[in-house]
């Protein structure tokens, strides 16, 4: 009889076990005096049961499904939190970065200055160490002059004394004569005449003699004076040119001084510019980075100012940055000059990281129901491009931007439904669909704690949840990515 049953098609035991488990059934209805019966058939009962265990089995995976998706949300907000809290401190470390950057700005402007100050001082002191090289030069030509002419005076003194020699000699001669013709004139008057008139002209000539012996001891004592005023001069030579020898030292010692206070002050600037380059181009990676995970390349963004580089209007008179490093050493010319662009980059940059937008619009548990791409649409079943993400939560849940910027546009929208856009600024806008009611109107600044609306399901919605757009240069891009951007905000610091 088992083998028989074995040998059964699986159909048949299939509809023997149905008959047995559900024997058809009648449920006898009496409405006053009439009475009808229901007939259950065993295929009715067969398909209640399992649609029943269906569900029940439906159900259980859909438990642990919400299990799991809350528990992955929990997690992801937990993220979101930290990454929010990281990019604040990134934007504060920006800001620190700019304000170090103008101190050191001030500081190598004083220094430049104080550089400039020493510089004139060294100037100066090699133009007072010429001039002292001159006057030694002078100095030394003045006293050879002051020599030769001494050599001079002593030689004509010497001529003096000899000539006076030779005169004393000749008036002993003189006298000599003199009393050998008095001897004589004694014996003739003719004689007597003779010596009278030789004796006049020997008196002559002894007058004219005394006369040029005082002149010549006149002389002399000039020329002593002379003598004496030169060697004065010359002693104060020699003392000036002691003093300028002293002087030339003291300069010399105070330029190189100067020399080495000038290379410890090149050497502080270079480590401090090296630094600082060193911190900003590493904050610029991973600002690029940000711009690399969200999928937007910052050149091509519009300004939202007139100016042409979009940082808004400036002006003033043009000096050239040249101009004030000039008076730097070369290397730190080129540092200054590579942390400049790179801290211009910077900061262009940095308004613009502010408008991407990174924060999540809800804060409350969410689950993503459907992702940026290709889909099937939810009423027709047909392929379609879904532009944005379908975040599900509770009803009328808070509705927050994901970065600061301006209402472009609040109200109703045939697809949309209740529909906020918001400008970021640089051709960035972000819009949030579905809602159940609208907190903005039209023009309103809004910032990330701003409530633009209710979670609903207005316009063409299957349920309630929020459908989010990112919007740059007129072509959507996926949330998604933006959201994990932030991530890469935690290794900016």
């Amino acid at each position: 009889m088992q083998s028989a049953d074995i040998r059964q098609p699986i159909g048949e035991r299939l509809k023997s076990l149905a008959r047995r488990w559900f024997p058809e059934r009648q449920i006898v209805i009496r409405e006053g005096v009439s009475v009808r019966a229901l007939t259950l058939s065993t295929r009715m009962q067969t398909f209640t049961a399992a649609g029943v265990l269906v569900f029940g089995v439906w159900a259980l995976v859909g438990s642990i499904g919400y299990g799991y998706q809350s528990y992955k949300v929990d997690k992801k907000n937990a993220e979101i939190e930290r990454t929010r809290i990281a990019y604040h401190e990134l934007i504060e470390e920006v800001s620190s970065q700019h304000g170090k950057f103008l101190s050191i700005t001030k500081d190598l402007n004083y220094y430049r200055s104080y550089l400039l100050t020493l510089i004139e001082q060294n100037e100066g002191l090699r133009n007072d160490l010429a001039s002292i090289h001159n006057r030694l030069e002078d100095s030394e030509t003045e006293k050879e002059r002051y020599a030769s002419a001494e050599d001079a005076l002593r030689k004509q003194l010497h001529n003096l004394e000899s000539e006076l020699t030779n005169l004393s000699e000749r008036n002993d001669l003189l006298q000599t004569d003199v009393s050998v013709m008095r001897s004589r004139v004694v014996s003739t008057e003719d004689e007597r005449r003779r010596a009278a008139a030789a004796r006049a002209a020997i008196d002559r000539n002894i007058a004219r003699l005394e006369g040029e012996l005082l002149m010549a001891q006149n002389r002399t004592v000039e020329l002593e004076k002379i003598l004496v005023q030169k060697q004065q001069v010359v002693d104060q030579a020699q003392a000036g040119r002691r003093q300028a020898v002293a002087e030339r030292d003291a300069a010399v010692e105070k330029a190189n001084q100067i020399e080495t206070h000038m290379a410890s002050l090149t050497q502080q600037q270079q480590q401090a510019l090296s630094k600082l380059q060193e911190r900003t181009q590493g904050a610029l990676q991973k600002v690029e980075a940000v711009f690399a995970a969200a999928g937007v390349d910052p050149k091509r963004l519009a300004p939202i100012f007139n100016g042409r580089d979009g940082r808004g209007a400036r002006g003033g008179p043009f000096v050239p940055w040249s101009e004030q490093v000039k008076g730097l050493a070369p290397e730190v010319q080129g540092k200054s000059t590579e942390l400049g662009t790179a801290l211009e980059k910077l900061e262009v940059l940095r308004p613009v990281l502010t408008s991407l937008p990174m924060a999540v619009p809800v804060k409350a548990d969410y689950a993503v129901m459907s992702g940026f791409g290709y889909r099937r649409d939810p009423f027709n079943g047909r392929a379609a491009l879904h532009e944005g993400l379908d975040l599900q939560a509770a009803l009328r849940t808070p509705i927050r931007p994901g970065a600061p910027g301006r209402v472009v546009f609040a109200g109703w929208h045939p697809q949309y439904g209740r529909l906020v856009e918001v400008d970021h600024g640089y051709s960035i806008r972000t819009r949030y669909a579905h809602m159940d009611e609208l907190s903005v109107t039209d023009g309103q600044e809004v910032d990330r704690n701003t409530v633009l609306g209710l979670m609903g399901r207005s316009g063409r919605a299957s349920g309630i949840h929020l459908h989010y757009e990112v919007v740059v240069n007129g072509r959507p891009l996926d949330p998604a990515n933006f959201m994990k951007a932030a991530s890469n905000v935690l290794k900016i610091k």
